[in-house]
């Protein structure tokens, strides 16, 4: 009976024992082991981003998953470049991050906009001495992918009115609501008429400005400014020419043969759109009935600033009488106005 007892009592140690011995070596793992876990890399493997003020790193801190609730606080601080994520720490310049339940603590660098390296630091908040380094690289970066022209004109007339749109895109990166700044050397923004004008990106990350023409011909730069990067397109202001033009005599409709019977011509030079572009040479002809030029003509002014040009008609020494065509037209432009006059005898 007590050999029985005896027995019975060894089998269930046994399947005691069975039931529990098999055992994880994490499960005696010591704390400090779990404690001093800590790697730190970066999405990727990528260790180096264009130094634009924009491209941004997404880097990550990996401690043991099963470390205590009260040892998974990671500290990130940086050596250049902005810390983005995260709570701000009790020392300035750092970031606190929680690990989650994988153990891994994300914060992502941006860039700043000077080439150069940086050094990054991950430490267990509460594990003093813990820490690993990153070295990362901030390499010469291009323009374009901050801020770019899509739409610039080359050439506009120079007649003060027409309008010229210049649209820039700058980088999905940039947050909506990011100001774009226009400046000109030459014309003026609509609708502000000034030389600077200030646009919000719209939400394909695009903005766009008017420029009106200025009335002098030229080249003019236009530069656009985000995020403290600058783009810059050149457009030139080339002459305006008349859509039509008008011709006055002063109601004067003969003149005497000789030189002592002046007519004065009047020529105005008209567009569509603003004015013919200053200084612009007029070009004064008369000619006969049978297409000969007659006469001459003294003091023959450019186009000014109000669109007109004038000239003093002389029939001058001639033997012919009848009808003569006076015609003004803009050097190398086709079109032109006419006039007619009666050549009589003195």
């Amino acid at each position: 009976m007590h050999r029985r007892t005896r027995l019975f009592v060894s089998v269930l140690f046994l399947v005691g024992w069975g039931q529990s011995g098999c055992y994880k070596q994490s499960d005696f793992e010591p704390p400090a082991l779990l404690d001093e876990a800590l790697s730190l890399g970066t999405v990727g493997g990528q260790t180096s981003i264009p130094a634009d003020g924009v491209s941004r790193l997404r880097i990550v801190a990996r401690i043991d998953p099963r470390a205590d609730l009260n040892k998974r606080t990671v500290v990130f601080s940086t050596s250049a470049g902005t810390l983005i994520g995260g709570n701000p720490a009790a020392q300035a310049g750092e970031q606190e991050v929680a690990a989650d339940s994988t153990g891994q603590a994300t914060i992502e660098l941006q860039s700043p906009q000077q080439v150069g390296p940086a050094v990054l630091l991950a430490r267990v908040k509460e594990v003093p001495g813990l820490s690993r380094s990153l070295a990362i690289g901030f390499t010469a970066a291009d323009v374009n992918n901050v801020i770019r022209f899509v739409a610039n004109p080359s050439s506009a007339p120079a007649d003060g009115a027409s309008r010229s749109v210049f649209t820039v895109e700058v980088s999905a990166a940039l947050p909506l609501g990011t100001q774009v700044t226009f400046q000109t050397s030459a014309g003026l923004f609509a609708p502000e008429n000034a030389s600077s004008a200030t646009r919000t990106i719209d939400g394909s990350f695009r903005a766009t400005a008017e420029l009106v023409s200025a009335s002098a011909i030229g080249r003019g730069i236009v530069r656009a400014t985000a995020n403290q990067v600058t783009r810059e397109a050149g457009i030139d202001f080339v002459r305006a020419q008349p859509d039509r033009i008008l011709l006055s005599t002063g109601g004067k409709v003969e003149a005497k043969a000789g030189l002592t019977d002046p007519v004065t011509v009047t020529a105005s030079f008209q567009r569509d759109i603003g004015q013919v572009t200053p200084g612009t040479v007029a070009l004064f002809t008369a000619t006969d009935s049978s297409g000969r030029s007659i006469g001459l003509f003294n003091d023959a002014s450019t186009v000014g600033n109000t669109g007109s040009a004038a000239a003093t008609f002389f029939a001058g020494t001639t033997t012919y009488r009848g009808p003569v065509t006076i015609a003004v037209s803009a050097q190398g432009h086709a079109v032109r106005g006419t006039a007619t006059i009666e050549i009589i005898d003195p």
